[in-house]
């Protein structure tokens, strides 16, 4: 299906009719709840997008590393009720999206036991350490899982609080997702997306790992039922009542914001790679198998419809821009002043940015590693600083790019989305560090697009996933000219990349 941009669809031939009316009438309503915000989105066949909305958390509600559960689903619902009082149209299904790698413990009566532990927590750091020094162990762990020995994923986080005295041995593991699909359905579910990366799911069966959860000392009946991204359930009569809608619409179980992102910019084939820059950083492309170094570098996760995604992230990325604008400069110059400050520098003149606030996830998986300037001189001001961080955060991702390229040969295509693309000036950046053509999307809100893909397909309208396919957005041509400059930069990146490992443990 190509063409899907905010703009109404023309209609594929041999497509049902949903409920008896004509596709022109359908309307989903897509929920995502984000690290930062919770936001919510109308389309239609007949107008594309009719409205978006976004709420920011409030601070007690969300600290980044932890959230507040009901506060998370509070936001959820003023943010949709808002989009649907004000748009007044019928809805015809919920297609929820969520971020990956969280956890929440509940207790025996699924009563929630403290905040949600997101995936920008650390305090597992210790735990996964000492484990992650047992190469067998860790490589037994990672060829099973996808995932690495890292305190980002809820296992470690899991054993963790274990060990700690934090849980109710009879209680049951939820997450992020998971809770507000509970809370909006009355139900239980997980999708085998959102479960991939947990690291108690096995990446291969796609079923709950029993090896993993005797390792961890977890019955499968804690955890919540596998499904595909498109099962649904029933609309409670409650969340209908708050939301404003009729019970009984069917709801999505709750895809991850880097699954639906592939699904949304149109990157479910083979040999394009998404490149995520906004809170975080990440690079992904689909693949028909896992894809399992035997260094665990990267990460294999699970997608829908049988496809895996390998791809690897990055911990600092916008969470790097923002520290540096709020908390160093605090607030007194603008971004757009910032990038018009940073384009003047003296680019080999400029300090080294290592953005390793968050600790490290892809390659080192270090997350005890500390981040900062390096190289920093009297004569440096505010542009050079700013520069150093943008640059930094590409280098990063750079580092996992090359990676990639080893295990699955240079992408056909690469397509860019994120914060990244409301900075022309970075995103050329991009473009000549990699030394790629890069499109930016032709879909506003890729990762909710994706969402609605697969509220589309839950209720037969689409047949697959990979039929969403839209237009490029803008091309991004390299300047060969700073091939060699980055070259060499990025050589100094990586002696302080070297020469700072290890120093958190």
């Amino acid at each position: 299906m190509r063409g899907w941009t905010g703009k109404a669809l023309s209609i594929p031939t041999g497509y049902r009719k949903s409920k008896g009316k004509g596709l022109m009438g359908v309307n989903i309503l897509a929920l995502e709840v984000s690290t930062s915000s919770a936001k919510a989105m109308i389309y239609s066949f007949e107008k594309g997008i009719r409205g978006v909305l976004s709420v920011p958390y409030k601070d007690t509600v969300n600290d980044v590393v932890s959230q507040d559960p009901e506060g998370i689903y509070q936001a959820v619902i003023e943010c949709a009720r808002a989009l649907i009082e004000r748009e007044n149209c019928e809805i015809d299904a919920i297609g929820l999206g969520s971020t990956w790698h969280s956890v929440l413990f509940l207790d025996r009566e699924r009563k929630p036991i403290g905040r949600i532990k997101t995936w920008a927590s650390t305090e597992a750091a210790p735990t996964a350490g000492r484990y992650r020094k047992d190469e067998q162990l860790k490589r037994w762990f990672y060829q099973r899982t996808g995932c690495m020995v890292h305190s980002i994923y809820p296992v470690w986080k899991y054993l963790h609080a274990k060990q700690q005295g934090q849980l109710d041995p009879e209680g049951y593991l939820s997450s992020q997702p998971e809770y507000v699909f509970e809370r909006l359905t009355g139900q239980t579910g997980v999708s085998r997306s959102i479960a991939s990366g947990t690291g108690f799911m096995n990446i291969h069966t796609l079923e709950w790992d029993q090896e993993i959860l005797d390792f961890a000392g977890l019955k499968v009946s804690q955890l919540a039922p596998l499904y595909e991204l498109d099962h649904t359930a029933p609309l409670s009569q409650e969340a209908a009542s708050k939301l404003g809608l009729k019970a009984g619409i069917p709801v999505t179980l709750p895809g991850p914001d880097g699954a639906l992102n592939q699904v949304g910019a149109g990157a479910m084939g083979q040999g394009i790679m998404t490149m995520s820059v906004g809170t975080s950083g990440a690079l992904r492309v689909a693949s028909p198998v896992p894809v399992l170094p035997d260094d665990p570098s990267t990460w294999c996760y699970y997608v829908a419809e049988g496809k895996r995604l390998a791809g690897a992230a990055t911990s600092g990325a916008g969470n790097c821009v923002e520290w540096f604008g709020k908390k160093l400069n605090l607030g007194n110059v603008s971004y757009r002043a910032l990038d018009e400050l940073a384009s003047k520098v003296d680019i080999q003149d400029a300090p080294v940015f290592l953005p390793f606030l968050y600790g490290e996830r892809c390659p080192g998986w270090e997350d005890s590693r500390t981040g900062g300037f390096v190289g920093l001189k009297p004569h440096h001001e505010i542009g050079h600083l700013h520069y150093a961080i943008l640059e930094g955060i590409l280098f990063n991702l750079y580092q996992c790019y090359v990676v990639l390229e080893q295990l699955m040969g240079a992408p056909r295509e690469i397509k860019i989305s994120g914060g990244i693309e409301n900075s022309r000036w970075w995103l050329q950046m991009a473009a000549d560090i990699f030394q790629r053509e890069i499109y930016t999307s032709s879909v506003e809100h890729a990762s909710t697009m994706g969402a609605i893909a697969v509220a589309l397909k839950a209720i037969g309208v689409i047949k697959s996933l990979e039929e969403f396919n839209p237009s490029q957005g803008e091309r991004i041509v390299p300047n060969e000219s700073m091939a060699k400059v980055y070259t060499k930069r990025f050589e100094r990146y990586m002696e302080w990349y070297y020469k700072t490992a290890n120093r958190g443990e």
